[in-house]
């Protein structure tokens, strides 16, 4: 078959895989026989654990596994599950994000739960230097020392079943500290965060702001870069007919490079209609490094509709 042929073959199945019809107004194209095939980039991004921050937790994920870092920082990528463990503690699931705390692992807002409060004092009573307000670092030798636990974070006994690791921890308590104690901190610890985290309003190109261009699937809305790492968008429209589509942001609508990433949840083919959104930027990124926002097909590195931000 002729090298044209196969690329008008191509193109046509890009489009309709993207949920394309004859009536969409379709992304531009290049029309020339030098036409590179799109090729998927895995793209990764670091989050948080925080009571402090807590390092020296495992971590595992489909893609990969490691340890928590002094900042309290993971890696993963998108839609992935995560599992966090301590020896043969093993946390539940949860969505891998770019902060998480042990309210997200117990899916709930309470601080007074009681797998939150016990996961909370079990973290803070390991702390090396029994200082938690200066971050939370667990030695290396707990997991060993824990690879034989199995605990139930819930149940009654929990203080008996920890106090041996927490006095052979070679930390300085010897014992679990009070619920009182570990509450106190942590919510310090998230008041903190979240007046002193990088959603200040300290970057200039805060304000700034575009209108979508509509390439396909009838997207339209507007986007305002609210704070340094928070966009919102308004009046957003989207059929929803595109597959693993997301809100990719990039310097100068470069979406199919390795420095374009993805910013918020998959759009998962809901409808959308006039609607108001807010995306934040994932934890390594600011906005240094993006000057525009695509509704990207990251199956087909496709452009549905992208905005450029300006003052």
């Amino acid at each position: 078959m002729k090298t044209s042929q196969m690329l008008l073959i191509a193109i046509g199945f890009c489009i309709s895989a993207c949920g394309g019809s004859d009536s969409d107004v379709k992304p531009t194209i290049p029309t020339t026989v030098d036409v590179i095939p799109p090729t998927s980039s895995v793209v990764t991004f670091t989050g948080v654990f925080l009571d402090s921050f807590v390092e020296g937790l495992s971590f595992k994920t489909d893609s990969g596994s490691g340890v928590t870092s002094k900042n309290g920082e993971f890696i993963y990528q998108l839609d992935e599950k995560i599992t966090f463990s301590l020896g043969g503690i093993t946390f539940p699931e949860v969505d891998a994000k770019a902060l998480i705390t042990p309210l997200d692992l117990f899916s709930t807002t309470n601080v007074n739960q009681q797998a939150v409060v016990n996961t909370l004092r079990l973290l803070q009573s390991l702390d090396t230097d029994g200082d938690a307000e200066n971050g939370i670092t667990i030695a290396n030798s707990v997991s060993t020392l824990a690879a034989s636990l199995n605990i139930d974070l819930m149940a009654v006994d929990f203080e008996d079943e920890v106090n041996d690791l927490i006095a052979n921890s070679g930390g300085l308590h010897t014992q679990l500290i009070s619920s009182d104690d570990a509450i106190y901190h942590f919510q310090n610890s998230l008041d903190t965060y979240a007046s002193e985290g990088r959603c200040a309003k300290t970057h200039p190109n805060v304000g700034y702001n575009g209108t979508f261009s509509t390439l396909a699937h009838n997207v339209t809305g507007k986007a305002t870069i609210i704070d340094d790492c928070t966009i919102q968008i308004t009046e957003f429209s989207y059929d929803g007919k595109g597959p693993l589509v997301y809100f990719y942001a990039a310097i100068d609508h470069q979406y199919n490079t390795n420095s374009a990433f993805a910013i918020g949840a998959q759009l998962q083919g809901q409808v959308y209609d006039a609607a108001e959104l807010t995306v934040t930027l994932p934890i390594g990124k600011s906005l240094d490094d993006l000057n525009g926002l695509s509704v990207w097909c990251a199956d087909f590195n496709a452009d549905f509709g992208n905005v450029s931000f300006t003052p």
